[in-house]
């Protein structure tokens, strides 16, 4: 008797599905399938002959920083001083540096020899301590006393921007871990 009934419940849920599904008459339009045609090219994309346009870029830059052994993931400005600029990288590494260099007059790229090399930014300090990349960091508001690093191995590293007594500049003065990760911090 249960399997008879069984049976019954079983048409019943086929006969409601049928009717759900779409019958390929009451379809609206069918697209063919058609095979893809190139872009049309703007007058400024091609020379005359056809051949594409070739654009010479130019390192106007005055001085780099490249002590990084990974990608840089993260960049604060010191908010009082603009020339003061922290990294932080996959190196487990976040480095300080002053970006006050002279200028030239000109870019570089006016000089009768543009080849020549640009020196690297020496960084004000390294700071060590993460054990995973540090993708974070922030100046305090107001003059920028510290300088806070997050990284993927969950530690918030706080170091003093100043020198304050025998303090030196970039000590670290605390740290805490709390969470697997950090992926920013707000100022």
């Amino acid at each position: 008797m249960e399997n008879s009934i069984h049976n019954d419940q079983d048409a019943d849920n086929a006969t409601s599905d049928d009717e759900a599904l779409l019958d390929p008459s009451d379809a609206a339009e069918i697209v063919p399938d058609e095979p893809d045609h190139p872009m049309d090219l703007d007058d400024e994309d091609e020379q005359a002959d056809g051949q594409e346009q070739e654009i010479q870029l130019q390192n106007d830059s005055i001085a780099h920083f490249d002590l990084h052994s990974d990608s840089i993931f993260c960049i604060a400005n010191h908010p009082t001083d603009s020339m003061i600029i922290a990294t932080g990288g996959g190196d487990d590494t976040t480095y300080v540096f002053s970006a006050d260099v002279p200028s030239p007059l000109l870019p570089l790229s006016y000089e009768s020899d543009p080849s020549i090399n640009r020196s690297s930014l020496q960084p004000i300090a390294k700071l060590q301590g993460h054990t995973d990349s540090v993708n974070a960091m922030t100046y305090t508001l107001g003059n920028g006393d510290h300088l806070l690093t997050g990284g993927l191995d969950g530690q918030v590293r706080v170091h003093s921007a100043t020198t304050t007594g025998t303090a030196q500049p970039y000590c670290l003065l605390a740290s805490a871990q709390e969470v697997p990760e950090i992926n920013f911090l707000a100022p």
